[in-house]
């Protein structure tokens, strides 16, 4: 991704793989036997069911230190455990054209064909129907336009019903990472080299290495468990007295504004809830 910061794509997804490093991590956390500092009584946490894989879709926006976009908020809210659990140090998978896949399953019916394989033969048709293109022009992959963004240019000319999945740059980007030459052509193309490009593009392997800086954090996972607060009026069922609520309690929602609707909503209600249970010790 050197280079390419600024480059976004409409709608990627991105896969990461529960090693049991991270299954046996959380379990180990949910399975202890802790002291609450504010309760001094024992809780045991319910075991999460385990996920063999996490994913989650949306716009990626590649930056100077790595990616973001809504995609990585979600994935990294989602699965926040287990990236602790590794110390943030583990492979994402990035798919960049789901949508292009899905609606050529459409197409093809109920073929038995797995999406890597109708990427990998709709890719190496292209050595039979544009031979004496460079293949690092552009794109070939083209969704439907539902919208009126700008298209990136892919080199031949599109109509408004269509667009390319993948950004000029990116495209050229994953091309080269694929071992293809900037001036080959798709009629001078191995079949390993277009398999290599195939999985680049449905399954490029991205090396994680570390979170974002301090203070650039959206939420926090963690917190007091929700069973243990009254929801109508924020106070902990634990110590009557105490009420909780925002980044206090065991919640963070996707990226949106739906954490900053959580700490507003539980704010107020924890609010009424304080002043009215000081009402009524002062009525007493």
């Amino acid at each position: 991704f050197n280079g390419l910061a600024g480059v976004s794509v409409p709608l990627a997804r991105m896969t990461l793989k529960v090693t049991d490093e991270m299954t046996s991590s959380a379990d180990a956390s949910s399975d202890s036997v802790k002291e609450e500092p504010t309760t001094g009584k024992n809780t045991k946490k319910k075991r999460r069911k385990k996920a063999t894989t996490i994913i989650q879709e949306g716009p990626l926006l590649i930056t100077h230190h790595g990616v973001s976009g809504p995609a990585t908020l979600r994935l990294s809210a989602f699965a926040a455990r287990e990236f602790h659990a590794v110390n943030y140090c583990s492979t994402v998978n990035i798919h960049f054209c789901p949508q292009w896949e899905e609606e050529q399953k459409k197409l093809n019916g109920d073929s038995g064909t797995s999406g890597e394989g109708i990427l990998m033969d709709y890719l190496w048709e292209m050595t039979r129907k544009l031979p004496k293109r460079q293949i690092c022009t552009g794109s070939p992959l083209l969704v439907k336009n539902t919208g009126d963004d700008d298209r990136a240019s892919t080199g031949s000319s599109t109509t408004p019903n269509n667009m390319p999945t993948i950004p000029k740059r990116l495209w050229s980007a994953l091309v080269q990472h694929s071992g293809i030459p900037p001036n080959m052509t798709w009629g001078d193309a191995s079949k390993s080299m277009i398999r290599s490009l195939s999985n680049n593009i449905s399954s490029f392997p991205l090396t994680v290495t570390s979170k974002g800086v301090f203070k650039e954090e959206f939420v926090t996972a963690g917190g007091v468990a929700l069973k243990e607060v009254q929801m109508t009026n924020m106070e902990s069922k634990v110590v009557p007295g105490l009420f909780i609520c925002g980044e206090v309690l065991d919640v963070d929602g996707v990226t949106g504004g739906f954490n900053f609707m959580g700490c507003w909503a539980t704010g107020f209600i924890a609010g009424e809830g304080a002043a009215l249970a000081c009402c009524s010790e002062l009525e007493v």
